[in-house]
């Protein structure tokens, strides 16, 4: 069982091929996690049907995230302390003369 299918082990989106599909497409998203939906897919076949799931109104946000909510909860219980780190890091390059700098916390900060 790939990391997808753990992940997604409880998904329930009403139709056993959503569920395959939403666990494929996280799958390859996965392998490829800068590439757009075309850059991730195998074929254009596949990437047909990852459009036809993003569209389907029987899918919904909640509904991906609840299984992802649980396969994260699954994994935190198994851990006594477990760290919630956000990285908040700016790099303020302002003065310098570097280009493809833009604003940080203040507009007059470049990073």
């Amino acid at each position: 069982m790939g990391w997808a299918e753990r992940e997604f082990e409880t998904i329930d989106l009403g139709d056993p091929r959503l569920n395959r599909r939403a666990v494929l497409l996280a799958e390859r998203l996965g392998q490829k996690p800068g590439a757009s939906i075309p850059g991730a897919c195998e074929n254009g076949a596949e990437t047909a049907a990852a459009y036809r799931f993003l569209r389907n109104e029987q899918v919904s946000c909640e509904d991906v995230m609840t299984a992802h909510r649980q396969a994260t909860m699954g994994r935190i219980r198994e851990h006594a302390v477990v760290l919630c780190l956000q990285d908040t890091t700016e790099l303020d390059y302002n003065g310098q003369a570097t280009a493809g700098l833009g604003p940080l916390s203040y507009e007059a900060q470049r990073g």
